[in-house]
């Protein structure tokens, strides 16, 4: 890849566990264990359901501080419905609640914004993905 690119790594701790790091931070990725305990932090599809929640909150806080609209209370709420076959994400609900003193005409465009945040153009528009497997001997 080259230009403008983006890079997280990561690395396998133990058991299930995984941890993703990108610019000197550092999470956890963990899974629900076969005796139903909960992992020590985010599944991979929270995650990704993450990602367009915070891009969606990112793109509006940015457009209503370039717009002077004054925001009092701010939640963002990412709901997907998982499909089994196959395995993945199926539909993706967003649900954004503002308090503010918000003119009625600014409704329909703050929800355009919304949804102009690039990991919604990214879900909207998938990116071509290549995997390049490496296996090594010990």
């Amino acid at each position: 890849m080259s230009g403008n690119t983006l890079k997280v790594n990561l690395e396998w701790l133990e058991g299930k566990k995984i941890q993703a790091s990108a610019r000197g931070s550092h999470l956890t990725v963990d899974r629900i264990y076969e005796d139903g305990r909960e992992g020590m932090g985010f599944r991979p599809t929270e995650l990704y359901l993450s990602a367009l929640g915070a891009c969606t909150m990112g793109t509006l806080l940015i457009f209503c501080e370039n717009m002077d609209i004054p925001i009092e209370n701010f939640s963002v709420e990412v709901e997907g419905k998982r499909e089994k076959t196959p395995e993945r994400i199926s539909e993706v609900e967003i649900s954004v609640s503002l308090t503010g003193d918000i003119p009625g005409d600014r409704v329909a465009t703050l929800e355009r914004v919304a949804k102009g945040c690039r990991v919604h153009y990214t879900m909207t528009h998938p990116p071509k993905i290549s995997l390049n497997l490496t296996v090594t001997d010990e």
